[in-house]
This record gives structure tokens, sequence and C-alpha cells, in this order.
């Protein structure tokens, strides 16, 4: 059964960007899950220009995906880097300046992995969002911590170092200095020692105060609370009402 969460505390374009196209890019022996897509240009784009027309993508591009046109007439190879995601479907792709004219019938291999990759980077991303949830839900509703740039920080910085690790590839040292400083921080978050910036907690910090009063009425639960001298804040218990307590006048 696929892992679904709720909200991720990162996206992919945010691990792709804080390990670089090299730190992202798959193994050799995990091109066999290439999707090996032909895309062929249907439009001449001339030196320079940043877009190619092309016959509608079967599988979605990265930005910084790298294309190889040639055929078409064309007497050289040119190299287009997406600078933009492409979506499946899409029939024009933002490309950095093109080296020469890329020119119309002419074709280009798909790596092949692009696919593969998005899979990869979602992967990772699902494990930053658990490792965080695992140290702040108790104290932060999730849809609160998808709203911060603390969780997204920490996130970032766990996935990255699944996918590092994913991939065989030694961690950069600021990368693993980054998770070592995510970790502690959530701990000082769970035990209540660091508050995470611009959204509440589930409940109040502060002590609930509850009053409370033994009713021997009760076969059971004959500790019962009485809400009018009690802390107004739900806690996160149950809690027996002592109804008497509730409808009598007392003076």
């Amino acid at each position: 059964m696929p892992i679904t969460l709720p909200n991720l505390y990162c996206q992919p374009s945010d691990v792709y960007d804080r390990l670089g196209v090299e730190g992202v890019q798959l193994r050799l022996d995990d091109h066999s899950l290439a999707t090996g897509q032909t895309v062929q240009a249907t439009a001449d784009a001339a030196q320079g220009s940043t877009s190619i027309s092309v016959q509608p993508l079967q599988f979605p591009m990265l930005r910084g995906d790298v294309l190889e046109f040639d055929g078409g007439g064309m007497p050289l190879v040119v190299e287009a880097q997406l600078s933009a995601t492409a979506g499946v479907g899409a029939t024009s792709l933002s490309v950095s300046p093109l080296p020469g004219q890329v020119n119309s019938q002419a074709q280009a291999t798909d790596a092949g992995v692009n696919l593969a990759l998005a899979q990869r980077l979602v992967k990772a991303c699902q494990y930053g969002t658990s490792q965080v949830k695992l140290y702040c839900c108790g104290r932060y509703d999730d849809s609160q911590l998808a709203l911060a740039w603390s969780p997204n920080r920490w996130a970032t910085s766990l996935a990255s170092r699944w996918l590092a690790t994913r991939l065989v590839r030694p961690c950069p040292q600021s990368l693993v200095d980054e998770c070592k400083e995510a970790l502690d921080e959530m701990k000082q978050v769970r035990v209540g020692m660091l508050a995470i910036e611009d959204i509440g907690t589930r409940t109040s910090a502060w002590p609930f105060m509850s009053n409370v009063r033994m009713d021997v009425r009760y076969d059971g639960t004959q500790l019962r609370m009485e809400p009018q001298i009690s802390e107004g804040t739900p806690v996160l218990y149950p809690q027996y009402v002592d109804w008497d307590s509730v409808y009598l006048l007392e003076y």
C-alpha cells in the first residue's frame, strides 16, 4: 500500500535545490527505470531562444534536465537545459538560452530517469515529513506545521540526507551538521523547550488546573471534575464532569 500523508513539509523542488543537479541524479543501475520518451521539436527555435515547441510530453521533466537535440537537418548536436518543470502533456519547454538553433523535427531522447527521479524525490520528502511529525505532532497540528518555515527547513535537510543515502553517496559535512541541528531542535520542540515560529500549539502551554471531587454514588470514575472552578481550556484527555456542581447553585 503506498504511503500517503495529508501534508508534505517540503517539496521535491526544495530537495533538488538543496543538493543540486549532480546531487540528485540517479545511479547508473537505476537507469533500468528509464521512461525512454522521445522529445520532438515541432517548430524551429533560434539560437538564444528560451523555449522549444515540442510534441506533447508523455512523462514529466524536471527543471535542470538536459536534452541533446539532433536530426531535422541540424549540423551539430544542441544541448537544451530546462529552466522550469514541464508536466505531462506540455507542448512547450522553457530552457536556458540555446547555444544553437534547434530545427523542427529534431529529436532528443529523454535521459529516462526523470519519472524515477521524481518518485525518489517524493519519497525523500515523505521521509523528511514523517521525521518532523514524529517529534512535533504531539504539540502541533499537522496542518499548522505545513505553514511554518522551520518544519520546511528540517524536512528538507532530512529528506536530502535520505536521498544521498539512497544513492549511496557520502553526505556533505554541511548536510550532516544541518540534520544534527534539526534533530536537536525538534527534540527541544517535543519537550516544550522550543516553540515553532508563527503557529500555535494544539493547546495552551501553561499547566491545566482541574478541581475535582470524589462522588461515591458512582460505581466507577468517582473522581469528577468541577467545570465551574476549573481551567476552561480543553485538555488532551477525557474528563468526567461533576454534574451536581454544574446545576446546583452554591453560595
